[in-house]
């Protein structure tokens, strides 16, 4: 892996522009993420930069943030890129809070409407990306996301844990219709597939989107899935309070309806987004199964995050619950791997609630940020 100075020295001949400092911002092994003091701010027009260098084994990546960073509005500008380095030159945003920051805060009224903010800004990013044109096809083509593919494996593993107690191939194919499904609709986005909390920073000029990895051509369903579950597939995952799905559903809706009202529509929305929210749950089962039998403890930063076991496991008895109408086989499924967790692993499956919302005996809060 590069160091630090050598990926600086890289970025200073793509920009144009000696930087100096480099600073570490952390993140996934990935990739590298630095902050960058711009020699001469005047050539450039910047004091700092960001600074991003994928490693390892091309995933498609870099080509997607690449992407993202180019056609999405509400991101960074890129400045400069060396595609054979995989190499990205951003603005830097700065050091706002995240909406992570304010889920595992104090703040339970500022959470409940940094949160209900964040998914009308999440809509309109989507809604802006509505239609995706030749620019968008082209930089993801070859890039797409293999949900039948995902879903499937995921089904599979939920039947290979539950050993004979559901027909695993109805399973599947249930699985693999609710990809179609999704699929179907041909109401498509250009939009990040990993919006997660700490990849939205919130600037005084509202809500911004980073580390856009995941930006891929997909139907809206999959994106209003981050409000329904909510937060897909990310790490900061707890029990949220009462109301808080609806009210996050019911802004990114409005967020999409602001920009491009053909995005929703007037029937079965809730059902749509439910089938979205279904694959998600068996993707995940796949993407994250190893780690959960092996009972690693953090998805994401200690302290801040909840084991792959309480996460998964909290997304089953949400499945179980939730979906018994638009997937009653994925919800049964989950319904007695949820339970088969807790007979086997015990207080380890146990999920809590984000610490904003503490307060049980509090109500919403307004939506006002």
């Amino acid at each position: 892996m590069p160091e630090t100075a050598e990926i600086a020295r890289a970025a200073s001949l793509v920009l144009g522009a000696e930087l100096l400092d480099a600073a570490d911002l952390g993140g996934s092994t990935r990739s590298t993420v630095m902050r960058c003091r711009v020699d001469d701010p005047a050539r450039t027009g910047h004091a700092t930069v960001v600074v991003k260098q994928f490693h390892g084994d091309d995933d498609g990546g870099y080509v997607r943030e690449a992407a993202g960073l180019r056609l999405l509005d509400r991101t960074p500008d890129l400045l400069a890129h060396d595609d054979e380095r995989r190499l990205l030159v951003m603005t830097d945003l700065g050091d706002p809070p995240t909406l992570a920051d304010l889920l595992l805060g104090a703040d339970r009224a500022r959470a409940w409407a940094g949160a209900a903010s964040w998914a009308r800004a999440l809509g309109r990013l989507a809604a802006s990306g509505s239609r995706p044109g030749a620019a968008a096809r082209a930089a993801l083509a070859g890039r797409e996301w293999d949900l039948r593919g995902d879903v499937t494996v995921g089904a599979t593993r939920l039947g290979e844990l539950l050993d004979g107690a559901v027909d695993t191939a109805a399973l599947v194919a249930e699985a693999v219709g609710l990809a179609d499904r999704c699929a179907a609709t041909g109401r498509l986005v250009l939009a990040p597939s990993d919006a997660c909390p700490d990849n939205a920073v919130l600037r005084e000029d509202g809500w911004w989107f980073l580390d856009l990895e995941g930006t891929a051509v997909q139907p809206v369903a999959l994106v209003a899935a981050y409000a329904m579950m909510p937060f897909a597939t990310c790490w900061c995952v707890f029990d949220p309070p009462p109301d808080l799905t609806g009210t996050l559903l019911t802004e990114l809706t409005a967020g999409l309806v602001e920009q491009a009202p053909d995005l929703v529509p007037a029937q079965g929305w809730s059902q749509e987004v439910e089938a979205a929210s279904a694959t998600y749950v068996l993707a995940l089962t796949g993407w994250l199964w190893e780690s959960t039998l092996a009972g690693r403890e953090h998805v994401g930063p200690p302290g801040r995050s909840p084991s792959y076991r309480q996460l998964v496991t909290g997304r089953w008895r949400w499945a179980a619950t939730a979906l018994r109408e638009v997937a009653p086989r994925t919800a049964a499924a989950c319904a007695l791997a949820a339970r088969r967790a807790w007979e086997t692993w015990g207080s380890e499956v146990e999920t809590t609630g984000y610490p904003a919302f503490a307060d049980p005996a509090a109500g919403p809060a307004p939506l006002s940020v």
